[in-house]
């Protein structure tokens, strides 16, 4: 006697890309002071609606009383744009850095549920970092050759000594790349592990600038 089991799994994944799912208007989002807000957009292109949920977090991932997101909740119908906006509350932040924090997207497909069905929500952070108005003419180019670079042992250390964050999109020594790269917060030293034992060798990066893309690669000696 055979025994045949069906299994009908309906898995909707929300991927952000321009083919599928919720399509956000961006990859980061700068404040710079003095803003009445700032806002980006997210799009739906698909013939179903979605609920979005939105929230801002600090740098540690915790909850934080400096933004206001809205509306941070609502329903995006099939083939409409809005636009979430961003309003900073309570300015005690620093005036000669910028400030990282995390804004946090989850978009929710309201496709119709039966018994043999799994919705997985799928969610988008990126960052928000607030720049004062005394450092907002930033030239990323230039700025970037005041990091300085060390190595000892399995680890490659930047230096740095800018008022800005610097968002790498690759490091390599020696021309082996460097993985889970991410960034150097503003006047602090930041390590990441290399596997080369040499001593001496080039160092080459490259920094995201503000609007998502990498400006040219940059190299020196150590």
């Amino acid at each position: 006697m055979k025994l045949i089991i069906s299994l009908f799994i309906s898995i909707v994944i929300l991927i952000n890309t321009a083919n599928a799912g919720v399509i956000i208007g961006g990859t980061r989002v700068i404040y710079p002071e003095g803003s009445k807000d700032v806002s980006i957009s997210v799009e739906n292109p698909d013939k179903i609606p979605y609920l979005i949920q939105s929230w801002i977090e600090n740098s540690q991932g915790d909850k934080q009383s400096d933004f206001t997101i809205t509306p941070p909740l609502f329903r995006l119908n099939q083939e409409k744009t809005n636009a979430l906006r961003i309003f900073l509350t309570d300015n005690k932040l620093p005036n000669n850095k910028e400030t990282l924090f995390w804004l946090n997207i989850k978009t929710i497909p309201a496709t119709e549920r039966t018994e043999n069905s799994l919705q997985i929500a799928f969610k988008t952070q990126m960052k928000l970092i607030y720049r004062p108005t005394l450092i907002k003419n930033v030239n990323f180019i230039e700025e970037q050759k005041k990091l300085k670079w060390s190595k000892n042992g399995n680890q490659i250390t930047v230096n740095n000594q800018t008022p800005y964050y610097m968002n790498f999109q690759s490091i390599s020594f020696n021309g082996k790349k460097i993985e889970d790269v991410s960034y150097a917060a503003p006047f602090t030293s930041t390590s990441f592990k290399v596997n080369d034992a040499s001593v001496h060798g080039t160092i080459k990066w490259e920094i995201i600038n503000d609007y998502g893309s990498a400006d040219a690669v940059s190299e020196t000696k150590i």
